[in-house]
């Protein structure tokens, strides 16, 4: 039975193009990972020299994705995307199947979701193409922790004012539908109960919360749907100047990020590992004072920050003064920090809001993103702006 041949003309291009081995691979190195999609579909040789980049691993850096959504008109959403392995900032159109039908947020680094009395709706893939609508749940919520562990959505806090109890927990298990109610939320405080005061992490069994400002500690297990034990809620404190700290799990590792010293004299920014079994933790990295000066506000104060992470890679940013973007791998034994700056907002409105996720994107995400004659997904080439 005859293949369809996928790559017309492939002899002819082949005997046609000049680039071959090395050079060919040398080329194809310096073209930005977005735009390797078109390059893939070339000929025979630029597919392999394609495949050989994209295996490399300064490839394969996650990439930090931010919404920009309109308060006035949330179908008014751009977004916007910036590749470290590329060093370039891209404006994409996401997939044309989604309504914004209440404001965009975002949970634990990959995860998008949108929520209304009546509908719940969840993505996690990479550039998030892929939606799953559901029921909302049975509690309406305005700022509730949001968290997928396995085949588990869980929802927590964030409750109006008029609900009996704020720390109500719902777990919705894609395994077998519907929604359960849970063992509320423990030994945090009623005024914390929502995402805005509240950090998640989420490994592959449980959910880990940690209060900012406080360092209250505690976690969740869908499993048996309850809270961690007695000597499982304390303070997660490495040093008492931590004033403001968050989570989030980098190459399967829970990492702790906190700022020392006081908003009016934020003093160092540090990085700890912690252990998930003992909770005891190992200061893995510090921000260099120079960028910890440039996330301060025009009054030299810093309240708090935001992470967003994947892989071995931490993105830290301050969304109330969006200016600069600053990121580490940790994945080196000499801690690699880097910055770019939000080239992207001149143009914002001051009261638009940001949505931030980060993920490891590979050729196969944006093959399916772009593939040709989809509407779904498309790069502004115009807009594409390379960092010098």
């Amino acid at each position: 039975m005859a293949t369809e041949n996928r790559y017309p003309e492939t002899e002819n291009q082949e005997k046609q193009t000049p680039f071959h081995g090395d050079l060919l691979d040398k080329i194809v190195s310096h073209i930005p990972t977005i735009h390797l999609v078109p390059s893939f579909y070339v000929s025979k040789s630029w597919q392999r020299a394609v495949f050989s980049c994209v295996g490399n691993p300064s490839r394969s850096k996650p990439w930090l994705i931010i919404y920009v959504q309109s308060r006035r008109n949330l179908s008014s959403t751009t977004t916007h995307a910036y590749d470290p392995s590329s060093n370039v900032w891209m404006k994409i159109t996401g997939p044309s199947n989604v309504t914004y039908t209440s404001p965009l947020r975002s949970s634990h680094s990959d995860t998008l979701y949108m929520l209304s009395p009546s509908k719940f709706s969840l993505s996690s893939d990479p550039l998030h193409e892929m939606w799953l609508d559901v029921v909302g749940p049975r509690v309406w919520r305005t700022d509730p922790i949001v968290a997928i562990v396995g085949s588990c959505i869980v929802v927590a806090g964030g409750t109006c004012d008029f609900e009996d109890d704020p720390f109500t927990v719902e777990l919705y298990d894609t395994a077998c539908p519907g929604w359960f109610t849970c063992q509320p939320i423990h030994n945090i405080p009623k005024d914390s109960a929502a995402s805005i005061w509240l950090s998640v992490a989420v490994s592959d069994h449980k959910m880990y919360l940690l209060e900012k400002n406080s360092g209250t500690f505690c976690s969740f297990d869908p499993s048996t749907k309850t809270w961690s034990g007695d000597i499982g809620s304390f303070d997660l404190r490495p040093d008492p100047a931590i004033y403001f700290s968050v989570i989030g799990f980098v190459g399967g590792r829970l990492i702790l990020v906190g700022l020392m010293g006081d908003p009016e004299n934020a003093e160092s920014l540090r990085i700890w590992e912690v252990n998930c079994d003992r909770f005891n933790c190992e200061e893995v990295g510090k921000m260099p004072r120079e960028m910890l000066d440039m996330l301060k506000n025009e009054n030299s104060t810093l309240l708090s920050i935001d992470i967003s992470v994947a892989e071995n890679f931490i993105y830290i940013y301050n969304s109330s003064e969006l200016r600069d973007i600053f990121f580490c791998d940790l994945s080196a034994r000499v801690r690699q920090w880097s910055s770019v700056q939000c080239t992207f907002l001149n143009d914002r409105v001051l009261m638009d809001r940001f949505v931030f996720t980060c993920s490891k994107v590979n050729l196969d995400n944006l093959r399916k993103a772009s593939w040709v004659g989809s509407k779904k997904f498309k790069v502004e080439l115009a807009e594409t702006v390379l960092i010098q």
